[in-house]
């Protein structure tokens, strides 16, 4: 940052104790709060970064005044590395059915979602608000909510018993540091919290624990993590009484994508605009013939990226994924092809034997359901066929670094805080949002994560179906605007 934009520069010369800093995408929030770190060199500073990547980034950008660390890695000291043998990455359904010893996968569902919600809460004890809501609800289970509960506290103590040989997740050691209640005060004089819009309700609590000042940073409308219990902590109760100020001029792209970001935020009732001040850019509705020597495709779902993929690779195009082709469960969409085919002996396991029927039974409950996971796969394999000899050719098409690729595909989710000169949105997002009856908190997750797909991009923006009709809508309302 050569010269501070005077919102950036509002943001520097701040002194008091709470800041909530509203920032676009691509609005310059790192280097504003770099610059803030740089200014206060008296001051001792933590950053608490999203996740391990971002904090390895920024680390290299703070002054040595600040301490950059990811919430695991505060809870790691104290609590993690005690139970670093016994860590894993998810709490497996399979673990869980062996200590229970039960084979009703429902329930055992239940339990696994019930330790996670905890594990996400900022209660100190399991309650039947953590069951998943079916419990809770009118639909009748051949077991009681209050079961789930007993189960998942008997397993909560024997992942925290030292002595117990039960998995163990992140999330269960950065859970028994909130419930530690630290005090960072001492150490620190301010906490700089970066992606608040999205945080987890047990980072959130060990923050506004603290004495320290406080700046929280963030944009509401990049919230796309609700679904993993992410809270806004942009808007707590506790910050009624912040200061607050605004990074509005981006300088990621130009005018073009900013008129898509701001058709998006208006959606959601954002008052404010996002200005665009990178270089010229445009929007396009399809790939020109003669293509580009390399575009980014973000996609809704994980058989949409795959989807993607194999289109990509049956051009002859060399694929890039973000965060490494075993991270999209290829192998699961094998294992439908086979269960399609009704061939048992060829899958790498039978969980789809045990949820549904026959493939006629998996459509029809994909359909029902409209699950837009479930409605890409069936159409992957049926349009890619025979897929396993495609996903063969698609993994020698697949590259180890983004520089050898002609094309890089991930999800939406996979690409927060990432850019790329040239975005093609796919057209896995659902269709529903000019839905009257469409849940308003699903709503705002969607036209969030298109907010977010949307201004990866750079230079060029290739918009799917949704968003060409989304803008059609902008110009029809201003055309009756003016009538």
């Amino acid at each position: 940052m050569i010269n501070p934009t005077p919102e950036q520069q509002a943001v520097i010369d701040w002194e008091g104790e709470k800041l909530v800093v509203n920032a676009f995408a691509g609005t310059g929030k790192t280097s504003t709060l770099v610059k803030y770190a740089e200014k206060h060199p008296e001051l001792r500073m933590l950053y608490i970064a999203f996740n391990r990547s971002v904090r390895e980034e920024v680390d290299e950008k703070f002054p040595a005044n600040v301490l950059c660390k990811t919430s695991h890695q505060l809870a790691w000291p104290g609590f993690g590395r005690n139970y670093a043998h016994r860590l894993t990455n998810s709490l497996r359904l399979f673990d869980i059915a062996n200590a229970t010893q039960s084979e009703d996968w429902v329930y055992v569902k239940a339990i696994q979602d019930t330790l996670k919600n905890f594990m996400c809460s900022v209660d100190s004890q399991i309650m039947l608000r953590h069951c998943p809501s079916i419990l809770m609800g009118e639909v009748k289970q051949p077991f009681m909510a209050h079961d789930v509960v007993r189960q998942s506290e008997r397993l909560w103590h024997r992942m925290i018993d030292l002595a117990d040989n039960f998995p163990v997740i992140h999330d269960m050691y950065l859970k028994l540091y909130q419930l530690s209640q630290p005090n960072l005060s001492h150490r620190f004089d301010v906490i700089l919290f970066d992606e608040a819009q999205d945080a987890n309700p047990v980072t959130h609590d060990i923050v506004f624990r603290q004495t320290t000042k406080l700046v929280m940073v963030g944009d509401a409308h990049q919230q796309i993590y609700r679904f993993r219990g992410a809270v806004d902590a942009l808007n707590a109760p506790s910050l009624s009484e912040a200061d607050r100020l605004w990074l509005t001029h981006s300088f990621r792209f130009g005018a073009c994508v900013a008129d898509m970001a701001n058709a998006l935020l208006a959606m959601n009732g954002e008052t404010h605009q996002v200005v665009g001040r990178g270089e010229k850019d445009d929007i396009l509705i399809d790939v020109p013939k003669k293509g580009f020597p390399h575009r980014a495709i973000l996609s809704r779902t994980v058989a949409g990226v795959i989807g993607s993929a194999l289109e990509a690779s049956s051009k002859k195009a060399t694929i890039y994924w973000v965060n490494g082709i075993d991270a999209y469960r290829i192998d699961e969409l094998i294992n439908l092809h086979w269960f399609s085919l009704g061939k048992r002996k060829k899958m790498s396991h039978q969980r789809l034997y045990t949820e549904y029927r026959n493939y006629a039974n998996y459509k029809h409950m994909a359909n029902t359901s409209g699950d837009q996971e479930m409605l890409q796969s069936i159409k992957i394999i049926e349009k890619f066929t025979p897929l396993p000899k495609k996903v063969d050719v698609l993994r020698k098409r697949t590259v180890d670094t983004e520089d050898e690729a002609s094309i890089t595909v991930t999800t939406a989710h996979r690409a927060k805080g990432l850019e790329w000169d040239i975005v093609e949105i796919n057209n896995d997002f659902p269709n529903n949002l000019f839905d009257p009856e469409m849940d308003k908190a699903a709503f705002r997750d969607e036209v969030n994560l298109l907010y977010v797909s949307a201004t990866r991009a750079k230079k060029t923006l290739i918009i799917n179906k949704l968003l060409v009709n989304i803008l059609a809508n902008v110009a029809e309302n201003e055309k009756t605007a003016k009538v």
